[in-house]
C-alpha cells in the first residue's frame, strides 16, 4: 500500500512594490553643499590623529607611574639620610651626657673656688 501525496508546485512571482507616486511639490529635496577637497595638512591630521590618541594616553601612563615611583624612591632616600643623620646626633648626645656624667668634680671644683668676676 503505497500512498503517494500529490506534488504541488509553488511558485512565486515577486514583483517590486511600486513607489506611490508624490508630488514634485510634497516632495522634500536634501541638498549637501558640495564639499571642497581637503588639504593636504587637514588630511594628515584625520588620518593620524585618531591613531595617536591611544600613543598619548599610553604615554601619559607610562610617565606618571615612572614619576610616582622616582617620588617614591626620593623620599625613602631622604628618610633613609634624615635617619642616618638622626643616629649621628644620637650618638653625640649619648657621648656629651657621658662625658657630662664622668666629670661633674671639675665643674664643682671651678664654682667653689669662685668666679674671677665677684670682687668680694
Amino acid at each position: 500500500m503505497s500512498s503517494a501525496l500529490p506534488r504541488v508546485r509553488l511558485s512565486l512571482h515577486l514583483r517590486p512594490h511600486p513607489r506611490p507616486r508624490i508630488h514634485p511639490h510634497h516632495a522634500r529635496t536634501y541638498t549637501t553643499p558640495p564639499q571642497k577637497p581637503r588639504s593636504g595638512h587637514a588630511e594628515w591630521y584625520a588620518s593620524m590623529l585618531p591613531a595617536m590618541i591611544p600613543v598619548a594616553l599610553l604615554g601619559s601612563a607610562v610617565y606618571m607611574a615612572l614619576h610616582l615611583v622616582q617620588t617614591r624612591l626620593a623620599h625613602e632616600k631622604a628618610l633613609d639620610d634624615a635617619r642616618a643623620q638622626l643616629r649621628v646626633l644620637e650618638a653625640e648626645v649619648d657621648a656629651l651626657t657621658a662625658a657630662r656624667a664622668g666629670a661633674p668634680e671639675s665643674g664643682k671644683a671651678k664654682a667653689e673656688a669662685g668666679s674671677w668676676w665677684r670682687f668680694w
